[in-house]
């Protein structure tokens, strides 16, 4: 990610981890996540979030999460509802503008049961969708929508 002057918060931190609000204050209280406090709020700059995610103690607790959201999909029984998960992975768009993008439009959203998780560890930024058909197909679609321009 590059430093700009771009900040996340603690629930865009959790919505782009998977990590509970609760964990990320445990990290916060240990040194391993760095923020500041602006207004009472924590923020985070996409160099700390970066600096957290690529951490060996909070790596492996990410990618379990990424994995066990898609594992979980694939072995329930989506006979009750319509649901999708999507893996979008984006190499030519910048990490910022894509997490900014995703974060914004669910935090802004009326979504319900929908699971995203972020990485942008590496040369592409991977996301992962899971939740109502519809949901995922707008939130994708208006990605790309939103990239075209």
């Amino acid at each position: 990610m590059k430093n700009t002057d771009k900040t996340y918060s603690i629930a865009n931190l959790s919505l782009m981890t998977g990590l509970t609000d609760r964990t990320l204050r445990n990290y916060l209280a240990n040194g391993i996540l760095q923020g500041e406090k602006v207004d009472g709020a924590w923020q985070f700059t996409d160099v700390q979030i970066e600096q957290f995610i690529c951490h060996p103690s909070v790596r492996p607790s990410i990618l379990a999460k990424n994995n066990s959201l898609i594992y979980d999909f694939l072995i329930e029984d989506h006979t009750k509802n319509s649901e999708m998960c999507v893996i979008l992975d984006v190499p030519e768009q910048e990490k910022e503008e894509v997490s900014t993008y995703f974060c914004d439009t669910i935090s802004g959203g009326d979504y319900h049961n929908l699971r995203f998780t972020f990485d942008g560890v590496g040369g592409s930024s991977r996301v992962i969708l899971r939740g109502n058909t519809d949901d995922v197909l707008e939130l994708v679609n208006g990605f790309r929508s939103h990239t075209a321009k």
